[in-house]
């Protein structure tokens, strides 16, 4: 197992961390406030070929592997958790449809969505089934040449802001799971409309809201895969979704770190700096054994991905493992700093506020360990 990156992938990164310093680590509050969809990030995410990464080169994309995506990924989200967050959900349902969907599907809709042209959603969550997603009820009817879907899609990464959903519906619920299937649907279709923007504890950089559909037609040709396989192509997706996830949280740790060490240098206490206590030595040795921990994790569910090789256990394991030691890395800094880590004048404690969803979404951690134990039971 090689996570050695040949010298494209070597630029790639390079690039990815330099726009992430100079460009949104700057802007990282800025955005997180204005609660609107950060549309310029978005596109210029597009012109630096970002998007296409683990596309193949016919398709429009760079051609380059899962793992080098991942480290782009995490990169970003050191400069900007909202615009790692914003590239993960936008690239993991592109390529579903690039997987699953029809040429004619595919043609249509990756290329623009690549080029940071389009925006795309992921629904598959529902009020009452988010862990259960085998449970959801939104029904897709066949009928004249398509299908009519109805029901509401919960906490959708997005909202209003996407220009396409990649949906999950239910063509027939005796079949539970075997009846799920995935479809695109657009913004502006006769039926399609949306709840209020929620209010987050973190994340605002990016709307989050309900996706009502109501009556929806949906042409045949965009179903995503046959019937029946929506679930199959949720939970793929996911495997993808989740190793993003993994790569954000290790991002925001490293920003976390990176923010209160350098004020551990600078604060003098007690006639020196607080860095040179064993104490506050002792934290910084914690942190810096997680987040090395959580990237290596990352980068072998990555590297197994990107090999077409098995990956859900690892997937989850970079997942729960990562976004668990991001949510201490992040509390430590902000105690690292005391009273001013506490401040919004300081970058911490929103760390600490955006790190929390990392837990909860693309599957709770207490749904990773449920995906972990599977593999041994």
């Amino acid at each position: 197992m090689d996570f050695a990156l040949d010298e494209t992938s070597e630029q790639i990164r390079d690039l990815a961390r330099d726009f992430a310093t100079n460009e949104l680590a700057p802007r990282m509050a800025e955005i997180d406030d204005a609660h609107a969809h950060p549309w310029d990030i978005f596109k210029q995410l597009g012109e630096l070929g970002f998007y296409g990464i683990i596309f193949p080169e016919e398709a429009g994309g760079l051609g380059l592997d899962f793992l080098t995506y991942a480290i782009v990924l995490e990169e970003i989200a050191t400069g900007c958790f909202n615009t790692g967050l914003m590239m993960g959900v936008h690239t993991m349902s592109t390529h579903a449809t690039y997987t699953w969907g029809s040429k004619e599907l595919s043609e249509k809709y990756v290329p623009q969505c690549m080029a940071g042209e389009k925006l795309f959603a992921f629904a598959l969550s529902e009020p009452d089934y988010g862990s259960d997603a085998a449970g959801i009820k939104t029904r897709a009817v066949k009928k004249d040449g398509g299908y009519v879907i109805n029901g509401t899609k919960a906490w959708i990464t997005f909202g209003e802001a996407a220009d396409y959903f990649l949906v999950m519906a239910t063509v027939d619920p005796e079949l539970k799971s075997k009846g799920i299937t995935a479809f695109i649907v657009e913004k502006g279709w006769d039926g399609l409309s949306f709840g209020e923007p929620e209010k987050k504890m973190g994340g605002n950089g990016l709307i989050t809201s309900q996706v009502i559909l109501e009556d929806v037609f949906v042409p045949e040709e965009n179903r995503v895969g046959d019937e029946g396989v929506g679930l199959k192509i949720a939970l793929g997706a996911l495997d993808g979704g989740r190793i993003g996830i993994a790569a954000n949280a290790t991002g925001v740790m490293r920003r976390a770190f990176d923010e209160s060490l350098k004020y551990a240098k600078e604060r003098i206490q007690f006639g020196r700096e607080i860095i040179r206590f064993q104490s506050m030595q002792f934290k910084f040795a914690d942190m810096a054994a997680k987040i090395e921990a959580s990237s290596l994790l990352t980068k072998k569910a990555a590297w197994l991905k990107g090999k077409g090789l098995p990956c859900t256990k690892e997937a989850s394991i970079a997942k729960l493992i990562s976004t668990d030691f991001a949510n201490e890395v992040c509390s430590e800094a902000v105690q690292v700093m005391g009273a001013y880590g506490y401040m919004q004048d300081y970058p911490v404690e929103r760390l600490l506020r955006y790190i929390k969803c990392t837990q909860i979404f693309e599957g709770t951690n207490e749904i990773q360990r449920i995906v972990i134990a599977k593999h041994f039971m």
